[in-house]
């Protein structure tokens, strides 16, 4: 009995001694460790980041005189909203933005899930240059990433446009998960975690949890998950008026979230030929006058 104690004792030394051992190799490796996420100084992380903010950064203006005054022009590494109730624009908004986008050259790729090609170009007047795949193969992020990777090397796009978000939820993930808030959730941190790895800013339409007529939608309102809202760099909800059961052409512009520079408002816009165009905008390019307009009636 008292040699068992003896070789019990031995064996805790031992193990202390090796794990001894295990702590001085693991410090002298983390000692000359250099990795991407080594550990630095405040002072020295300070300098590089004003070094790389002399770098020219990518601005995407919208052609929205307000809109692009209040946002100062999306930027990459942003991964921006758009939504609105039903059939109030969503689409024809980011496709005026890529209209826009396309004649001050900067290039756009396109992920139309919920409508076929043919339905998604003819709502065009004049076809902008923009990408989109043959086919919509997969409706996952990997495949996603690898489009995106795609037009970057082939075409240099810098805006991604993505309508709409939960054609990217997976049947089967969604079936299985827990949370499709949480979900929704890591989907949307992925997607930010492109937006910055490779420099483009990402257009995401999102659908509202019910449909909303008598108010503006606000960011509570977004479908599925808070994280929607919480993960975006801009929040856009975008409503048409109507008069009666008739749609007019007269639209809201609502900046709820905006996270770079906190302004925030209401624009009005005027939908025309296809496209939303902001109203003292859109009077610089014909004759009529603003108490002549439709819109203050």
């Amino acid at each position: 009995m008292e040699v068992n104690k003896i070789w019990s004792k031995i064996n805790e030394v031992k193990e202390k001694h090796y794990d001894l051992d295990d702590k001085i190799k693991e410090m002298d490796i983390m000692s000359r460790y250099q990795g991407e996420d080594e550990l630095v100084s405040s002072t020295e992380l300070l300098g590089e980041i004003k070094l790389d903010s002399k770098r020219e950064v990518l601005r995407i203006y919208t052609g929205i005189p307000s809109l692009d005054n209040m946002i100062g022009g999306f930027r990459e590494g942003q991964v921006v909203v758009v939504s609105g109730p039903t059939g109030m624009g969503k689409t024809s908004l980011c496709q005026t933005l890529t209209e826009n986008f396309s004649s001050k050259g900067t290039k756009c790729l396109w992920f139309s899930f919920e409508v076929g090609p043919e339905e998604f170009l003819s709502k065009f007047c004049e076809m902008p240059l923009f990408y989109i795949p043959r086919q919509l193969k997969q409706n996952r992020l990997d495949w996603l990433e690898q489009r995106i990777v795609e037009s970057i090397a082939k075409y240099d796009c810098k805006a991604i446009f993505v309508d709409h978000l939960h054609f990217l939820l997976e049947m089967q993930k969604m079936a299985e998960a827990k949370s499709i808030s949480l979900l929704i959730g890591m989907m949307m941190r992925e997607l930010k975690r492109m937006a910055i790895k490779y420099e483009v800013c990402i257009f995401l339409v999102s659908h509202l949890r019910k449909t909303i007529f008598d108010k503006m939608p606000d960011i509570d309102d977004l479908r599925d998950s808070s994280f929607v809202g919480q993960e975006s760099d801009i929040v856009m909800f975008i409503k048409r008026v109507k008069d009666g059961d008739t749609m007019t052409n007269q639209a809201t512009l609502k900046v709820a979230k905006n996270r770079r520079n906190g302004n925030l408002g209401l624009l009005k816009l005027i939908y025309k030929d296809n496209k939303f165009n902001e109203v003292s905008n859109l009077y610089e390019n014909d004759n009529s006058q603003p108490s002549d307009h439709p819109y203050f009636n």
